[in-house]
């Protein structure tokens, strides 16, 4: 049963991420500045790191393809990345010790290497104009430093529910 209310509740951040910036305005952040929340990998991430490297691809894969399929002309790219990364998240928690603050490190390191390929592909595939130095200063670390406050703000309810999910999973 948790699972199905789980899936709800990613679809609804799903469709909240998209909404997010034009909800929440941050006066103190100037007009240049591009903030991308990634909530969604983020939810990945702690799924990959709460349930397992199993639930976390599907759910990558899933999530990734209708990213895909709303947001961009490329299908694939989203796909791609958003599998990628919850793999090598699922691969460098085996190695590491897998507490809140390695989780939360690993999905910004994430996001982080998640922006960079966007923006690998769009220079490849577009006439994408930003420079690297304005996608750095402009895009890179604003949205950084705004997916790390929304890791710090959902890791502990999503510790709770999602460790609950598969202790469950593991009764049945």
């Amino acid at each position: 049963m948790k699972k199905f209310i789980f899936s709800f509740i990613f679809l609804f951040f799903f469709i909240m991420e998209s909404t997010f910036v034009h909800l929440v305005k941050f006066t103190f952040v100037p007009e240049e500045l591009i903030l991308v929340p990634r909530i969604v990998f983020l939810i990945i991430a702690f799924i990959t790191a709460y349930v397992g490297q199993t639930y976390g691809l599907i759910y990558a894969m899933v999530f990734g393809l209708l990213y895909d399929i709303v947001y961009t002309e490329v299908i694939g790219i989203y796909l791609f990345a958003f599998t990628l990364f919850s793999y090598l998240l699922a691969k460098t928690l085996k190695v590491l010790h897998g507490n809140v603050l390695v989780i939360i490190f690993l999905s910004i390191i994430s996001i982080a290497l998640l922006e960079f390929l966007i923006y690998g592909i769009q220079l490849l595939i577009s006439s994408y104009l930003m420079t690297l130095h304005e996608f750095t200063n402009l895009r890179l670390l604003p949205t950084l430093a705004l997916n790390s406050v929304l890791a710090i703000l959902l890791i502990y309810p999503f510790k709770k529910f999602l460790t609950e999910l598969r202790n469950e999973q593991n009764d049945d």
